[in-house]
């Protein structure tokens, strides 16, 4: 038996229609006494009608499907299950943000005190809804000591950081390089201040 509930028509009358419905979008919305059967009602809508009943749940077999379809997967913890190939990318936003914390946290520790704050990260989110680190940069002081002495116990450490990670990115060899050249300046300078004394 097929019944239709609580379908209001634009002139808002309330239809209730068991059997003998007919789809004829000619007719106009209206429900009459079927003169064949006297236990039923016989149901005409116009298109704005049809279109209210379809969406209002006039779900056939292919209705039903499509609630289905509409369910999407879940695993035991009830999040949404993914697709083979977000689930690949979540796989690879997790290795890739292993590694950047791995990364980062190698300049961290190798800075120590010259270290400004801590490690700061750039996110992407993944299909899971999840934030991945793909990026990250640790701030570190790299300006020359008030002695020519610290700044060149400075300059090592300020290298070593910069070369801590296993693999060093092109903007840490700089940092390096940099570190070098003013390890290399305050030991010049500490040469002309002792050539100054001996004099």
């Amino acid at each position: 038996m097929f019944m239709v509930n609580g379908i209001k028509s634009p002139q808002n009358e309330l239809f209730v229609a068991e059997a003998g419905v007919k789809r004829d979008p000619s007719e106009s919305v209206g429900l009459t006494k079927n003169q064949e059967n006297t236990d039923g009602y016989e149901l005409s809508l116009s298109n704005e009608g049809w279109k209210a009943l379809d969406s209002k749940g006039d779900r056939g077999e292919k209705g039903e499907k499509d609630e289905k379809d509409d369910k999407k997967e879940r695993d035991i913890s009830g999040r949404e299950k993914l697709s083979e190939e977000d689930q690949r990318r979540v796989d690879e936003l997790e290795k890739i943000d292993k590694k950047v914390r791995i990364h980062e946290q190698a300049h961290l520790n190798a800075a120590g005190g010259y270290a400004k704050g801590g490690a700061n990260y750039d996110y992407v989110t993944g299909p899971d809804g999840k934030r991945y680190a793909n990026g990250g940069h640790v701030n570190i002081d790299t300006s020359p000591e008030k002695t020519p002495e610290a700044t060149i116990r400075k300059a090592d450490i300020v290298r070593k950081a910069a070369l801590a990670p296993a693999d060093p990115s092109p903007s840490d060899r700089q940092i390096a390089a940099d570190a070098t050249k003013m390890k290399l300046d305050a030991q010049k300078e500490l040469e002309a201040v002792a050539t100054s004394n001996s004099k």
